[in-house]
């Protein structure tokens, strides 16, 4: 229960700023980027449903695909530095300067406080890729879900992260981001679908507060 715990505020709190270079970066594809943080911007407050397909190394060679692959789906809220994440049953609140993660199945909540990291990649971080300062190229384009898209190959720029490489496809006309994978080091590939937008949400600052009259029973362990 402490691993998935702890599993969930990392992935929380990973919205972020990294190191910069530009040994990779790529004009046009730097570009697009932009163009598409800059649109989710104008959106205000924004709620969106994605899939996050997550597949494992085989342990046998011969062990079938559905044994190495788990799809949960998934919604997030943003609005400026604050966000709420709903996956897997469990739920993460950050009002920009504290955070709860609720483990549902336990009713048991953590409270920390909110600090920025760049050691994982998180939900919330899809909608401003430009913002993490990633060298980047385009690796392809192609024709997905029926819309030309662009695909952009990201690289950390520091070793202290979990993974070495993403990849975000975006659509050329909408500039809007369908797909990011994330490659981990370990071999396990995080792949985030988005399946519904919907911007200008009137979302109230409340909603990114955890309120345990709410969730009775619920124990919350204040760890700042």
């Amino acid at each position: 229960m402490k691993t998935t715990l702890s599993f969930l505020f990392i992935l929380a709190i990973a919205i972020s700023s990294y190191c910069q270079t530009n040994s990779m970066n790529d004009p046009e594809a730097g570009a697009l980027l932009k163009a598409s943080a800059d649109k989710y911007k104008t959106m205000g407050g924004l709620e969106a449903e994605f899939t996050l397909t997550v597949r494992s190394p085989k342990i046998k060679a011969d062990d079938p695909d559905s044994k190495c692959v788990e799809v949960s789906n998934g919604k997030v809220w943003l609005k400026g530095n604050k966000f709420k994440i709903n996956l897997k049953g469990n739920q993460v609140y950050c009002n920009g300067k504290d955070i709860w993660t609720y483990i549902l199945k336990n009713k048991e909540c953590q409270l920390n406080e909110y600090i920025e990291s760049d050691q994982v990649f998180s939900p919330g971080k899809i909608f401003n890729l430009h913002h993490s300062g990633f060298p980047h190229q385009i690796k392809e384009k192609k024709v997905f879900k029926g819309k030309n898209v662009t695909v952009i190959e990201m690289l950390p720029a520091t070793k202290k992260v979990s993974f070495f490489k993403i990849d975000a496809a975006i659509d050329d006309l909408t500039k809007e981001i369908l797909e990011v994978k994330v490659y981990e080091k370990n071999g396990v590939h995080y792949i985030y679908n988005i399946i519904k937008l919907v911007p200008n949400q009137n979302i109230t600052d409340a909603e990114f507060n955890f309120d345990p009259k709410k969730h009775p029973g619920v124990n919350v362990v204040d760890l700042r």
